[in-house]
């Protein structure tokens, strides 16, 4: 099932992300996690999250307008370790497109250049790689720019 993040969510939800490797690289602990996900929500930020069984699977942190003046924007798709490769990433990319739609044309993220499986998701799913920020975040690591025309 998705839904829209609850403060009950972030503890448990932080924890489970700041394990992921990517996470780990650009130094997010669980505490850091947990109140940027609490300041996302409260700032109007769409956070939505997969649960299935009662425990939380992942989440896709977005904003639904604004980007470059067009679009939106995916900040975070992440799913826990345990749940990858159940299709959660592409129900919960969907839901935050149909998001984005609203009030966009456009949708936008950022890849690490490192992240070769993430970049083939996305252009699985229709994104086209449009350019690379070097050193956007971290200095030894490029971010791939992709965009996908949703209307």
């Amino acid at each position: 099932m998705i839904r829209p993040l609850r403060t009950a969510d972030v503890p448990s939800l932080a924890a489970a992300l700041a394990r992921l490797p990517l996470l780990v690289r650009y130094r997010r602990d669980a505490g850091r996690l947990a109140r940027d996900l609490e300041e996302a929500a409260a700032g109007g930020d769409g956070v939505l999250v997969e649960e299935r069984d009662g425990r939380v699977r992942g989440l896709a942190w977005f904003q639904r307008s604004g980007t470059l003046g067009l679009g939106g924007y995916l900040r975070l798709l992440a799913v826990v370790g345990e749940a990858t490769g159940e299709g959660i990433g592409a129900t919960l990319l969907a839901a935050c497109e149909a998001e984005v739609a609203r009030e966009s044309r456009h949708a936008f993220l950022l890849v690490s250049d490192f992240n070769e499986g993430a970049q083939r998701f996305y252009e699985r799913h229709g994104y086209a790689r449009v350019g690379v920020l070097p050193g956007l975040v971290l200095p030894d690591v490029g971010e791939v720019v992709y965009w996908k025309r949703l209307r």
